[in-house]
């Protein structure tokens, strides 16, 4: 495993300059370097949006929320790890390797509807930093890392218990498992990456700096301007924290393992 520490991970190409003159490593190597797959991973962590209610695609929702940071990282098949800013909207455009109606189920997700039942509304298209991924080029999304401790969540109004949610670990990153044979356009197509030049890409959307050791309660109340309520349920709910659960095992290793020792803004999926 390529360790790298926080500061290594998150230093930037730095200015749109920058980025540009990077593009030219993203072009496509000979069939003879690759491995034989037809499939990139795609981990995303931090405070993230996975809007699940299309039937046609996963949208990836970057929420508005002062002293964050998106980045893209990658590792190419072949060269250097680099990474660059996250702006605008993204989408990725790919052959199809799966059912456009297969579903997607990741049980650590935290899910909205379980607070607000199913009649909630997704408006992750409206966060000022989107990705968008067709169905059809997804062949699995997975939790690979979850939080050492159980959460269960309280309403902020009234300090009840909210009993329609399962108290669990909850998901502090995914992995998506994307078709190879596609290009991820961000920043509205002026960044083009071949997905078959990429051995790794990793979204996280994280604080700069960590004001406490468990970030989650203070920054859940980003996910809310995105969604849409019944007006009967018209209240928002935060995360407590129910003791540790031991640090589980992650689902399988990649170069951008960060088992880090607080919580960072874990994601939510929306319905």
């Amino acid at each position: 495993m390529n360790r790298i520490n926080r500061r290594q991970f998150l230093t930037a190409l730095g200015s749109a300059t920058a980025v540009s003159i990077a593009i030219p490593s993203f072009a496509s190597t000979s069939t003879a370097d690759k491995p034989a797959t037809d499939v990139t991973s795609l981990y995303v962590k931090g405070l993230v949006m996975v809007d699940l209610g299309n039937p046609d695609l996963i949208r990836l929702g970057l929420p508005k929320a002062p002293g964050h940071r998106a980045t893209l990282s990658f590792v190419p098949r072949n060269g250097t790890r680099q990474v660059l800013a996250i702006k605008g909207h993204g989408a990725v455009e790919a052959k199809p390797i799966a059912s456009a109606d297969t579903k997607i189920m990741v049980p650590e997700l935290i899910r909205m509807k379980e607070f607000y039942g199913s009649d909630v509304k997704s408006h992750v298209d409206k966060c000022p930093g989107t990705i968008s991924i067709p169905r059809n080029t997804i062949r699995s999304v997975t939790a690979t890392e979850l939080t050492a401790s159980r959460y269960t969540f309280v309403r902020t109004d009234t300090g009840e218990e909210v009993t329609s949610f399962r108290p669990r670990q909850l998901a502090d990153a995914i992995r998506i498992e994307l078709s190879s044979a596609g290009t991820l356009k961000l920043d509205g197509g002026k960044v083009n990456i071949p997905l078959d030049t990429a051995r790794e890409l990793r979204v996280e959307y994280i604080p700069e700096k960590a004001a406490s050791t468990d970030p989650l309660p203070d920054h859940f109340h980003h996910y809310f301007p995105y969604i849409e309520r019944p007006a009967a349920l018209d209240f928002d709910v935060v995360p407590r924290k129910l003791g540790a659960a031991g640090a589980p095992t992650p689902n399988g290793v990649h170069h951008f393992m960060m088992l880090d020792n607080v919580v960072v803004c874990s994601l939510v999926a929306v319905p």
